[in-house]
């Protein structure tokens, strides 16, 4: 007897544990759509292709675009968001979250904090692309460096460059 109420005891806690978990995924489901995620993961896209299509030849199909975009698959990221969320948060937590982006200060957040996301992460790109270029120009001597700049760079390099490596 003391087997089988055992045995229905931890039946109920995985019924009762699964049950919370669906909870919590439902709450973080509506979370990530109204708490700027979805906005941001699509913004993150677009960068990302803008970066591609920078560095890709130019005759590059715009189908390939189109499917690189597929590819990316924002809607798997956001999936592994809502289950950190689930991981991380408890169901009170999740809740408390989701109400605040529900309320009209909540909305203005999320519009405001996806814009600054957005801009941070502009900045962030930038600031990276002018660190590269400034540690290729101080490694300029290294001739892996120097090849890996043609490559990048085809267009002529400035005159105190061109300079520098004649001097060598």
């Amino acid at each position: 007897m003391k087997k089988l109420l055992i045995l229905g005891t931890l039946l109920f806690s995985t019924y009762v544990f699964a049950d919370d978990v669906k909870q919590k995924e439902v709450i973080a489901q509506k979370l990530v759509s109204v708490d700027g995620t979805e906005q941001g993961l699509q913004n993150t896209d677009k960068m990302i292709l803008e970066q591609v299509r920078m560095r890709l030849p130019k005759d590059l199909p715009e189908n390939f675009y189109t499917d690189l975009s597929k590819n990316l698959n924002s809607e798997q990221r956001k999936q592994f968001i809502v289950q950190r969320y689930v991981e991380s948060f408890s169901q009170k937590e999740l809740q408390a979250a989701l109400s605040f982006y529900q309320s009209v200060e909540g909305k203005a957040w999320a519009k405001k904090a996806s814009d600054v996301g957005s801009e941070v992460a502009h900045f962030t790109t930038q600031n990276a692309r002018n660190a590269l270029n400034t540690t290729m120009q101080q490694h300029i001597d290294n001739p892996t460096v120097k090849q890996l700049m043609a490559r990048m760079n085809p267009t002529p390099m400035p005159a105190q460059i061109t300079e520098k490596l004649e001097i060598k």
